[in-house]
């Protein structure tokens, strides 16, 4: 994807950005009038009589009050259509960098921190905001309002206007100067905050094992020392702007001193007015503004190029392929991998895999650990791609994955409870929520009984990742979760370890007899799990070993009965029929 930049955030918005600008522009034109009518009072004032000077001021009072109500709605206009706009491209860019993740690879989440990817997503694009709202309105009311100052000081003494804008030279300087050295400290402020988001998140989602572990000092002063740093880049930028914007402000009070110094011998000359020496003070006056916003769109603009650029390197991730093109499939009767083979690096890590499971069968997967049991679920779902498996005898790389996921269901071993309530987590945020549905997925997943006994059954709120919840209830809820999606093929991936073995075992054989016309897949260590499969692979290093059900794999005498005997875990003599 094009990166982006601030500039290219705003072509969808050109006509607000128009509007807007028009009516800054137009505010920025009234405000000149308002020293021009107090000067030419002043000057009638010390000419005039009394008498002659009332109608004049009361005409000067009326033009002074239409100059405010007319600025008052222009004001309006402007933060209606300049700050609206900035609201709806930090909605835009939120809405597309949200999509941008979902469309990612999972190598993209193995290999980058969740914390930081929030921090991106939350705080940079705040700052976005904030640059093309009022980094964009001080800067373009800054430029402008100081040429239509220049310019109307210059209609009024052109010599005291080039005395008057050599401070303003020197500010240029310092505004190019430390605008460079913002940038590059308010990318440390960004990284230092993406780490102590990273570092709250590993605390609130540990927080049990912390709790257990006794452990709270520890991650205190971890978690200390991460706000410490972000304190610390903080306070390197803040010295730099606490240095800054003094010295702005410093040498825009000097042209004031010249208008005194100088201003005052042009009046006494008689070259200028009592009254246009008065519109001068409040013209300087009104230059601190722009110079102070200069500034102030400095340090905004930077640091919203600086977030731009961290959520930039985000949505230049390659995406997923688009597959939309691909073939959809409507059912999945078998799955085959025919010598398939597959590595994460340049050794090879699944090889020569070759087996085949159909509609109405089982399949257990089981071995030694890091044996690549997890990995086959993966080629399934196409999280990687293989050669030589296949989907109803179709090549899986013809087939849209869209459409395979949508028949698969794969249940991790660490299973995702999301915040809220166990019909929430059940349904899927389903809108059409189906009680049989629901009851059918509690019993198959033995789950049923628990939710009975819960003061507010499936209303009851499971907290943050489920926290409320014992890992078994955990288990068995994203079990009764993906029955109650009621998927073409099962796959689940050791979710059954925190449970004992007689409620795995029911689990095991309602799973069977509810997925009795369809396919289930589950991968194991436990031998248990697995002992009743219509089929079993046992792997080893990337290969299956041994295959067939248990009586063919005991009597082979090799790694699964090596297995069976260390574990000692054996469903009593007839579970198998009992199903």
């Amino acid at each position: 994807m094009k990166s982006k930049s601030i500039i290219s955030l705003f072509k969808s918005h050109r006509k607000q950005i128009f509007f807007g600008l028009l009516g800054l522009t137009a505010v920025d034109a009234l405000q000149l009038f308002v020293p021009r009518i107090i000067g030419d009072v002043i000057t009638h004032l010390t000419e005039l009589t009394y008498s002659s000077s009332t109608e004049f001021i009361n005409k000067s009072a009326f033009l002074l009050i239409l100059c405010g109500l007319l600025m008052a709605f222009f004001r309006f206009v402007w933060r209606f259509f300049l700050l609206g706009t900035s609201r709806r491209i930090e909605k835009n860019l939120r809405d597309q960098y949200f999509m941008k993740l979902q469309n990612l690879p999972m190598d993209f989440f193995n290999n980058n921190k969740a914390g930081d990817l929030m921090a991106r997503g939350v705080n940079d694009i705040e700052q976005i905001k904030m640059a093309c709202g009022f980094g964009i309105v001080v800067a373009y009311d800054g430029i402008l309002l100081l040429l239509f100052i220049l310019l109307s000081m210059l209609s009024i003494s052109v010599e005291f206007t080039l005395y008057a804008g050599v401070p303003f030279l020197i500010v240029s300087f310092l505004i190019i100067k430390y605008g460079e050295k913002i940038e590059n400290l308010f990318l440390n402020v960004q990284k230092s905050f993406s780490d102590l988001t990273e570092e709250v998140r590993k605390i609130i989602y540990s927080i049990k094992a912390i709790k257990s572990l006794n452990d709270e000092e520890n991650q205190l002063q971890r978690f200390h020392a991460k706000s410490k740093d972000y304190e610390s880049q903080n306070m390197s930028l803040i010295k730099l702007w606490a240095g800054y914007q003094p010295l702005v402000t410093f040498f825009t009070s000097i042209s004031i001193f010249i208008l005194i110094l100088f201003g005052s011998n042009l009046v006494i000359e008689d070259k200028i007015s009592l009254g246009d020496f008065s519109t001068l003070m409040l013209y300087l006056t009104m230059l601190s503004w722009p110079v102070v916003a200069m500034g102030l769109a400095v340090d905004w603009l930077k640091r919203g190029n600086v977030s731009l650029e961290r959520v930039n390197e985000v949505m230049r991730e390659n995406e997923e392929e688009d597959e939309s093109s691909l073939q959809d499939i409507k059912d999945i009767d078998s799955i085959r991998f025919n010598n398939s083979n597959f590595s994460f690096t340049e050794k090879p890590f699944i090889k020569d895999l070759k087996f085949t499971v159909n509609k109405g069968s089982t399949l257990g997967i089981t071995g030694k650990t890091a044996s690549g049991k997890s990995a086959i679920t993966s080629l399934i779902l196409k999280f990687n791609n293989t050669e030589n498996l296949f989907i109803n005898d179709i090549d899986i790389n013809k087939i849209n994955k869209a459409s395979l996921r949508s028949k698969i269901l794969y249940v991790p071993q660490e299973p995702i409870i999301f915040s809220g309530s166990i019909r929430d987590n059940i349904s899927f945020f389903d809108t059409n929520f189906n009680y049989q549905k629901c009851n059918q997925s509690l019993e198959v997943s033995k789950f049923f009984d628990d939710v009975s006994k819960m003061p507010s059954g499936l209303d009851t709120l499971v907290g943050e990742r489920g926290l409320s919840l014992s890992g078994g209830q955990r288990q068995r809820l994203s079990i009764a979760r993906a029955v109650y999606q009621s998927p073409d093929v099962l796959i689940i991936d050791d979710t059954l370890s925190s449970l004992d073995v007689g409620t795995e075992l029911g689990i095991i054989s309602n799973l069977k007899n509810y997925y009795k016309d369809k396919i289930l897949i589950v991968v194991s260590s436990r031998i248990s799990t697995v002992y009743s499969f219509d089929n079993i692979l046992v792997l080893n290093n990337g290969s299956i070993i041994e295959s067939g059900n248990v009586e063919t794999l005991i009597e082979n005498n090799g790694l699964f009965t090596d297995l069976l005997n260390v574990q000692r875990v054996l469903p009593k003599k007839g579970a198998k029929n009992n199903e």
